[in-house]
């Protein structure tokens, strides 16, 4: 039996299992079988380390900001982070990432924590626009195709994103995210513009094409994409779960540091039989 958690930071349900469990050349494998409803179910998985600085390795070895951000409501809840007030904090390694990733959970007394994580730029990447609805955002780890209006059919869908990354040329990246975003500044509450977020995310090592129902990374993504076009550095933006994910930008003498979060559930702990799959 090995130990598992499962997180749902504001939707896209993600398994975490302890790295040591797993060989390498068995994650996308393990990965893909866990996933399954017929399994844990879950929309994406990764492998921990608890010891030393904590590190998260992706199932296909890309990065993903909501993974972070799970892995960072384990954390807390294991008094691995350092805490202060009402809030903890720490750095955490992440594949994909080029250095630490700095995570905080901040405790309400009745709501759901809301957990961050940080990503450092010294220059925030810049869209490479493909037309005057379409451009590319890289950020660590996986490359997105941003657009605007509503997504193709479901039925259609992954014939849709197949063809675009072909026509893009992005078969060789770890990762691709075919994101829709809807909704206009012009719906800002409180000067934040709203925005609505429709994400499919591709792994290549696992093959996979996930209807996700959130995308921390996605998120980033598009609020590069509208700050490009207006210079707004704070976003709420709705994910299909329902729930917002907050990007905030702040610039300081060394480059930006950009701000991911959004509420954080564990919504299980235990162990899992993997027997047949490793």
């Amino acid at each position: 039996m090995h130990e598992f958690w499962k997180v749902t930071p504001g939707g896209n349900p993600t398994i975490l299992l302890r790295a040591e469990d797993v060989p390498a050349e068995r994650r996308a494998a393990v990965a893909s079988a866990i996933m399954d409803s017929q399994h844990i179910g879950g929309e994406q998985v990764g492998y921990v380390r608890l010891e030393g600085r904590p590190r998260l390795d992706m199932m296909g070895g890309e990065f993903c900001l909501n993974a972070t951000r799970a892995f960072a409501s384990v954390l807390d809840s294991l008094g691995l982070l350092g805490r202060e007030g009402e809030a903890s904090s720490g750095l955490v390694e992440v594949s994909g990432a080029d250095g630490p990733v700095e995570v905080r959970v901040t405790h309400g007394e009745s709501a759901l924590p809301f957990v961050e994580a940080c990503l450092h730029f010294e220059e925030l990447p810049a869209p490479e626009p493909l037309s005057d609805r379409l451009c590319l955002v890289r950020v660590p780890g996986i490359t997105h195709i941003v657009q605007y209006g509503e997504s193709p059919a479901r039925t259609e869908l992954e014939r849709f994103c197949a063809e675009q990354r072909h026509g893009l040329q992005l078969l060789e990246e770890e990762a691709v995210g075919h994101l829709w975003l809807g909704g206009s500044p012009a719906d800002a509450v409180a000067s934040v513009p709203c925005l609505s977020l429709s994400p499919v995310v591709w792994v290549r090592e696992t093959a996979s094409l996930c209807f996700e129902s959130a995308c921390g990374s996605g998120t980033l993504a598009c609020a590069l994409a509208e700050h490009a076009k207006g210079g707004a550095t704070c976003f709420s933006i709705v994910q299909p779960s329902g729930t917002p994910l907050s990007v905030r930008m702040e610039r300081g003498a060394a480059g930006w540091d950009v701000w991911v979060g959004g509420p954080s559930r564990i919504t299980a702990h235990g162990m899992t039989d993997l027997s047949g799959i490793l």
